[in-house]
């Protein structure tokens, strides 16, 4: 096994394990740094070319708007994406499906995910990822794209484990997060200096 290979399994086993022993993990650096910066210039473009879309609560089957529940911005990302970027993110994030599926037996079958982009102040109160109306959802992986993020920029991720005491995470770039859509409750602070962006996912079965 390469070196590489094998940092990629530590990094799937670390997100495991801590999901199994408190309901959420997180690890740094899941992508090299130039892919990191590819989809940070992918959102960029995006923003300027008007092409992010205000997020709705619900699914398509039972879709609002509430801006004082969220009030951030998207741009869903394809499956068969032809950007470089997006190549690697996505072969990644598939390889992990198919070692949770080897490994805990999860049947995961499908994987969705989007850029959200949160202005000076954007926000995303307390909330859990599984639709009353749709079970699909059992993962949650949020990769952040926030270079040179620092603790005076606000914009952390709440997560609140069931009788533990609730964990803030800096959304530095390169960092993933991981729980349980159906689980775990958790909420986008607002950031203080800067727009904060990442790549929301879900694994599905």
């Amino acid at each position: 096994m390469s070196e590489q290979d094998q940092h990629e399994l530590n990094q799937f086993e670390a997100l495991i394990q801590g999901l199994l022993d408190q309901k959420y993990a997180y690890v740094d650096d899941f992508l090299p740094a130039e892919i990191i910066q590819g989809l940070v210039d992918n959102l960029s473009n995006l923003c300027t070319s008007d092409a992010m879309k205000w997020a709705g609560i619900g699914n398509k089957m039972v879709l609002k708007y509430d801006k004082l529940v969220r009030n951030d911005r998207v741009h869903w990302i394809e499956d068969d994406s032809t950007d470089p970027f997006e190549k690697v993110y996505m072969e990644k994030i598939k390889r992990f499906i198919q070692y949770l599926n080897t490994t805990c037996y999860t049947s995961i079958k499908t994987y969705e995910s989007h850029y959200a982009n949160y202005e000076v102040g954007s926000f995303y109160k307390k909330h859990i990822d599984q639709f009353k109306t749709e079970k699909g959802r059992k993962f949650s992986i949020i990769l952040y794209l926030n270079q040179d993020w620092k603790e005076e920029d606000g914009g952390r991720i709440g997560l609140y484990p069931k009788g533990a005491d609730p964990v803030y995470v800096l959304p530095t770039a390169g960092r993933i997060v991981f729980f349980r859509s159906d689980e775990l409750e958790h909420e986008v602070f607002p950031s203080h200096t800067r727009e904060r962006n990442s790549i929301a996912g879900w694994m599905k079965n």
